[in-house]
């Protein structure tokens, strides 16, 4: 009777970390569907599946939340980088499915460096996580800025690319127009995974 008087503990860090690693492999099924196009139906299906799992643990996180009294750092800061994390998988999955849809033969080199970069970044914000929850700063910002910049660099480019005059004298319109929403989508993935960075920075800030 008297051990259910007690308050709550959960160990939301771990439950962070089991979202940041379902995040980082869906980037990871993603970055080689880009790789290799002919594997983008096998994996939109373990993206699907992986998608399904995070939302769980996002549902999970929040209502623990919900349900407990003593936590590791703020509670605003946790439901920030639960949510953060969240918006990134889904993304991530907006985005395979916009890509499984066009059904791309092959992809192009800016699109591709893309999506390797934003693997890069969210193994940083993994390693961010990881000193958070030891109270620990990794120092990972200005890696991450670095690589912030070096999306920026290839948006452009692929932008550029895509809309140089002699190019449009070979691809269709419809091709222009599929991987100009291509090129949103994973701008717009970029744009996720640098307010995840924030979430963190921002816990890191008040708690170590």
């Amino acid at each position: 009777m008297f051990a259910k008087l007690l308050p709550k503990s959960v160990r939301f860090f771990e439950l962070l970390l089991k979202q940041s690693a379902l995040l980082l492999n869906t980037a990871k099924h993603l970055e080689q569907s880009f790789i290799d196009p002919s594997s983008l139906d096998e994996k939109y299906k373990i993206i699907a599946l992986l998608e399904d799992e995070a939302d769980a643990l996002h549902t999970r996180i929040t209502r623990e939340l919900t349900q407990t009294f003593i936590t590791p750092i703020d509670r605003e800061d946790i439901l920030h980088i639960n949510q953060a994390q969240e918006d990134c998988i889904d993304v991530l999955q907006n985005l395979a499915t916009r890509m499984h849809i066009y059904a791309f033969e092959h992809m192009r080199f800016p699109s591709l460096k893309l999506m390797g970069t934003m693997c890069r970044m969210l193994e940083l914000t993994q390693m961010m996580v990881i000193g958070l929850s030891k109270k620990q700063d990794v120092h990972k910002t200005r890696a991450f800025r670095a690589l912030r910049s070096d999306c920026e660099m290839l948006l452009s480019a692929g932008f550029a690319e895509l809309y140089d005059r002699a190019e449009l004298q070979e691809e269709s319109f419809l091709e222009m127009l599929k991987w100009t929403r291509a090129y949103d989508g994973l701008e717009q993935t970029v744009g996720e995974v640098v307010k995840l960075a924030e979430a963190i920075e921002e816990a890191v800030l008040k708690s170590v």
